[in-house]
Order: structure tokens, then C-alpha cells, then sequence
């Protein structure tokens, strides 16, 4: 419970630490940096084996987490057209909510298979690489215009 409430107080530091990433290098390599780091938290978490070691996994996640959600909707909601925003948001949601379901999925498996957490910890990291790779043929600037072209 400690950790959860650690997490929400540094998540406020993190929403401005990278904010500030973003205004300086732009939203899209901010929130790659990110998903490299949560890929580095989930490692992390395959070794930890303290209570201070979780405690610095809890901080660590704050940080990131908050980050990570404000950046994805701006950079996502600047590149919406306007006048479809209800449907280009429903879509974000839903892949939003199966993003809860094949995380818990792909651990679940793992460790079905393997009989070890620390494994199917490992899973994770798959998620967040194949996020990285599809962010980064994401062309923000081309999608941008498409919205601006649509709007008038």
C-alpha cells in the first residue's frame, strides 16, 4: 500500500519532468525514451529481491507512468481530426483497454508455462518493445498536416 501511494506522489514530478522533455525535444522521442524505460523497469523488476529494491521499482514507476499516459493522449490528440475526435478517441480507449487485458495475458501464460514470475515478468518487455517499434513509424508531422488539411 506504501508503494502505491509512493507511486501516485512522485507521478505528479514525473507529468512535469517530462513535460518539459517533450517541450525540448517533442513528444514522440519523449515518450519513446518512455516505453526504453519501462523496459528497463521491467527488467529491473526480474531482480529484485528487497523490500528497498520494490520501494525504488514504485518510484521509478511513478515517474514514468504519468509521463508516459499525459504525452501518448497530446501527442495522439494532436494529430485527431477535428471533426472525428469521438470516434479516434473511442478507438484509443478500446486499445487502451485491451492493453490492460494482454499484459495480465502475456504474464499469465509465461508463467503457466515456465511455473516462474520472474519469467513471465520478462514477457512485459515484449509489449513495450513492439510499442516502441510501432511508435517509430509513426509520422507525427504527416499526420499533423492530414488533420489541418481536413480542417478547413
Amino acid at each position: 500500500m506504501l508503494t502505491l501511494l509512493l507511486i501516485q506522489a512522485i507521478a505528479t514530478f514525473g507529468a512535469l519532468i517530462f513535460g518539459r522533455l517533450a517541450g525540448r525535444f517533442g513528444a514522440k522521442p519523449t515518450i519513446m525514451l518512455t516505453l526504453v524505460i519501462w523496459t528497463g523497469v521491467v527488467v529491473y523488476a526480474y531482480f529484485i529481491r528487497t523490500a528497498g529494491e520494490f520501494f525504488i521499482l514504485g518510484a521509478i514507476v511513478g515517474l514514468v507512468m504519468s509521463g508516459t499516459q499525459a504525452l501518448s493522449r497530446s501527442l495522439y490528440g494532436s494529430m485527431v481530426p477535428e471533426g472525428a475526435s469521438a470516434e479516434f478517441y473511442g478507438f484509443y480507449t478500446v486499445f487502451s483497454k485491451f492493453s490492460a487485458m494482454w499484459g495480465p495475458w502475456a504474464f499469465a501464460i509465461v508463467k503457466q508455462a515456465t511455473g516462474s514470475s520472474r519469467l513471465a515478468i520478462l514477457s512485459i518487455v515484449v509489449l513495450f518493445l513492439a510499442g516502441l517499434l510501432l511508435l517509430s513509424f509513426v509520422d507525427v508531422d504527416k499526420a499533423r498536416q492530414a488533420r489541418e488539411a481536413r480542417a478547413f
